[in-house]
């Protein structure tokens, strides 16, 4: 176990999130509430973030900044960072001595019951093939009873995880909704609910799909709400949606990064700064996407550029010319399809 000599493991009168796997996307949540922390210890009662887009509302599929009053959340005041090896750890510490972080983050190495012991929720954030490994351990299971466990493992469904933990008996699990099983309702139960962030959320703007089992309580809910509005905007899904979610939101920033990426390579060979052309490449992105989270729909968006005997109109042709929006959505439905199997990868 690796610790800082202040830190404590007992809950105490706190509220603990316990993180099991800081990887890129685990990291990034916690600085992305870490960094939300920080601003709402600042922030003015009448601060409030504005929405300027459409019908956005509470899991209504937009809703950053969408106000959560203190006392319908128990929001958690410290966070267990959970590694598995010596230069995870290391790497760790180093980040948050980077962003000068308070001392509410206590990082804890290769002792996963420990730390979900010390929790209140528990944030599920390993490879999904070390599921197994990092859940399966009968001290872990224990300390899971009663417990919410968020899992934000790509390709690992909410049955799946109730297997491995053995919380559900077999005359309660014949019936299934929408792909996750009708789990033991008892107060011991695990309450399990399934999230995709991005890696957008070290920056607070993850787009992030969430699906609940049945016997997740509202305060639950609002908790899970609460936490992911922190870093960007919410969508409540079902299970059968979520491996298509999972590419969609999870997967696409880096196929956003590679069409960045070679808009940078034309730019440099016309003569431009890699580091200007990257500004206001992804400047030129950013407010395209504005525009269509304001209602605009993306051929509109494209008509108003593309105007009669233009430039933009003859860009456009030579890029259906090369299949460019077929071999998009061609990538996307390999994406979905090889999320559905990762979760059947476990280690052995």
């Amino acid at each position: 176990m690796n610790m800082a000599p202040n830190d404590r493991m007992d809950k105490g009168p706190s509220r603990t999130l316990t993180i099991l796997g800081c990887g890129t996307l685990g990291s990034a949540i916690l600085f992305g509430l870490l960094s939300d922390a920080a601003q709402d210890s600042s922030r003015k009662p009448s601060d409030r973030s504005v929405d300027y887009r459409k019908g956005s509302g509470l899991l209504n599929g937009d809703t950053h900044g969408a106000p959560q009053d203190a006392e319908d959340v128990q929001k958690p005041t410290r966070f267990i960072a959970c590694v598995r090896t010596p230069e995870s750890a290391d790497r760790l510490k180093k980040e948050l001595a980077d962003l000068n972080c308070p001392p509410i983050v206590t990082i804890v190495q290769g002792d996963n019951a420990r730390a979900v012991q010390a929790a209140d929720t528990v944030l599920l954030g390993c490879q999904p093939q070390d599921l197994a490994n990092c859940i399966g351990e009968p001290a872990v299971k224990a300390a899971l009873r009663g417990k919410l466990l968020i899992s934000i493992l790509a390709g690992v469904t909410i049955p799946q995880i109730q297997e491995i933990l053995n919380h559900t008996e077999p005359p309660k699990v014949a019936a299934k909704m929408n792909g996750a099983i009708m789990a033991d309702t008892s107060l011991n139960a695990t309450s399990i609910v399934r999230a995709m962030p991005n890696t957008a959320s070290f920056v607070r703007s993850s787009t992030t799909v969430i699906t609940s089992c049945p016997n997740t309580t509202p305060s639950a809910s609002r908790l899970v709400e609460w936490l992911f509005n922190s870093i960007g905007t919410v969508t409540q899904i079902t299970a059968a949606q979520f491996d298509a979610c999972t590419a969609l939101c999870g997967s696409t920033p880096a196929f956003f990064a590679l069409f960045i990426e070679s808009l940078l390579d034309g730019a440099v060979a016309l003569g431009l700064k890699r580091s200007e052309a990257q500004i206001m490449a992804a400047e030129t992105m950013k407010g395209a996407a504005m525009l269509m989270l304001a209602s605009e729909q993306p051929e509109m968006v494209k008509e108003k550029v593309a105007t009669p005997g233009g430039s933009t109109i003859r860009g456009l042709l030579e890029l259906e010319r090369k299949a460019l929006r077929g071999t998009i959505a061609d990538a996307l439905v390999t994406c979905t399809a090889a999320a559905s199997v990762l979760g059947n990868k476990q280690a052995e």
